[in-house]
């Protein structure tokens, strides 16, 4: 029975993580590099550097713009530079769920060149820029992810021997299996976390019974109850003018005794209209989801949030442990360097299937599933990095005058994307498609700061450093970095013995007991 239960974890640890791996490899760098969303923002809007947010925000000048461009949106939202991200960014939603963004400069208010920027990989990473749908899709991910976590740790008998245990010189299978062992050791309370909360995030979206008896499915008006919010209904009638909201700022900072970082107007357009005000979260670890809220023709005082109830407080407790906005830029790197492991952990979880079934894989050939499976590893794994650093160099390298340059950003993602991942298929039956990646990868990082201090001589690594914006050099610095690890990679690939699908590597009866934990036959 202890066999049967033992083997029974292995199976459902090595298919619950196979079945989503490359989508949680893809998820998890979204969500690693999303740690520093703001940062990326900011470098990416060479624009605005060497520019300082004023201390008190101004949102007239961004709601005004919002007016002209979309007078009858639902609502207009504007959030104030800070030292993280220093401009201004207006988003309007529109009635059917829809929104625009549009970055502004945080003393004139005048749009600047705008970038798909961190935020890209903050919607990748909880929705795959899909929706409803990718919201879904990353949920049943992260169960599955939770499950692969339990049933990893029920099957590890030695589990924290294995995480003193990593001979990367023994290469081949040995290395993959101990690196994943290491790094699943290491991170495993917070990935534990991270995908436990992640899917709390979602909970009412996810388990929506309880909305649909009791809000007839009005997530809005659930969320608008749990969180003691304001919402006015609308009366059909124009509004006659809209306050000045900068006027209300110093009211509003009182009332909440924390600075105001970003303001919205509901029903623009109606009568009805009202102005709200709210804080960052950078405060506590839970959400800080107090809010003022104010008559948008006279300015008059209408509302303030109470304190939130037991179960709503749990729930902003759980969505802020995941989202790491508390705790400064220490605790964003921790969160960071977990992230790589967790990425560390699901590649060679999925390369270690790959080696332990080599002879199976080189005996079917390149067009089946072994083969298949071969390929999405090199594909996604090698070519998503590359994917990511291409991205950069397309925001330094697009015109800033050209028509919608996150569209184009994003465009340059995803097709080196696909052409790295069929490139390295590629080059993988010849044992070469992991080596070539990890030198176009380290190349293109390479090349970070060098077409930065060609293209935008105020925002290279020098200048950031002498007007102390170190958030600016640490991403020239973070890309020398990585490409001097992915040079050693790429080193160590090309020193290996190929291991494409013409070679039948015999594996030693020791190898073979080594990897037994996650055999599934």
């Amino acid at each position: 029975m202890k066999n049967s239960f033992v083997q029974s974890m292995a199976w459902l640890h090595t298919w619950a993580g196979l079945v989503v791996g490359w989508l949680l490899f893809a998820i998890f760098v979204g969500g690693t590099l999303a740690c520093f969303d703001k940062e990326l923002d900011d470098w990416m809007r060479p624009a605005l550097h060497g520019v300082q947010a004023p201390e008190r925000p101004a949102f007239d000048a961004a709601l005004a713009l919002s007016r002209e461009r979309a007078p009858e949106a639902h609502a207009w939202y504007v959030t104030a530079g800070n030292d993280r991200e220093r401009a201004m960014e207006s988003y309007v939603y529109f009635d059917d769920g829809s929104h625009t963004r549009q970055a502004l400069d945080p003393l004139s208010g005048a749009p600047v060149p705008d970038t798909a920027g961190g935020d890209f990989f903050f919607t990748l990473h909880y929705n795959l820029h899909a929706g409803t749908v990718g919201m879904y899709i990353v949920g049943l991910a992260g169960m599955l992810m939770l499950v692969a976590l339990v049933a990893g740790v029920l099957i590890h008998k030695r589990i924290f021997k294995d995480f003193f245990t990593f001979r990367p010189k023994s290469g081949g299978q040995r290395a993959w299996l101990d690196g994943h062992n290491v790094t699943g050791v290491l991170g495993l309370p917070f990935h534990l976390m991270i995908a436990y909360t992640g899917v709390a995030i979602f909970v009412a979206n996810y388990m929506f019974a309880g909305v649909n008896a009791a809000y007839d499915g009005d997530i809005l008006k659930f969320y608008e109850e749990a969180g003691d919010l304001y919402e006015r209904p609308e009366v059909g009638e124009p509004l006659a003018r809209l306050h000045s909201v900068d006027a209300l700022v110093e009211d509003a900072q009182r009332r909440l005794g924390a600075p105001v970082t970003w303001a919205s107007v509901h029903h623009p357009d109606d009568a009805s209209a009202t102005i709200s005000f709210g804080g960052d979260h950078s405060r506590a670890v839970a959400w800080n989801l107090r809010q003022v809220f104010y008559d948008a023709t006279d300015g008059r005082f209408l509302h303030q949030t109470g304190a939130p109830g037991g179960g709503y407080a749990s729930y902003s407790y759980l969505g802020g442990m995941h989202m790491a906005q508390f705790g400064g830029a220490a605790l964003r790197w921790l969160y960071f360097l977990m992230g790589v492991a967790g990425c560390v952990m699901i590649a060679s979880g999925m390369q270690v299937w790959v080696n332990k079934r080599a002879r199976r894989v080189a005996a079917a050939g390149v067009l089946s599933g072994y083969g298949l499976v071969r390929g999405l590893n090199v594909g996604v794994v090698a070519g998503m990095p590359l994917a990511c650093v291409s991205m950069l160099l397309a925001n330094r390298l697009l015109p800033a005058d050209l028509g919608d340059r996150a569209a184009a950003e994003i465009a340059v993602f995803c097709a080196v994307w696909v052409l790295a991942a069929v490139w390295g298929t590629w080059r993988d039956r010849l044992g070469r498609g992991w080596r070539d990646l990890f030198a176009a990868t380290a190349a293109a990082l390479l090349a970070v700061p060098l077409v930065n201090a060609v293209a935008t001589p105020d925002s290279q690594l020098l200048a950031t450093l002498g007007r102390g914006e170190y958030a600016l050099a640490a991403v020239d610095l973070g890309a020398l970095a990585f490409a001097i690890g992915y040079a050693a990679l790429a080193w160590r690939q090309t020193r290996s013995q190929p291991s494409g699908l013409a070679a039948r590597p015999q594996r030693s009866e020791r190898e073979q007991a080594a990897s037994a934990a996650v055999e599934t036959g």
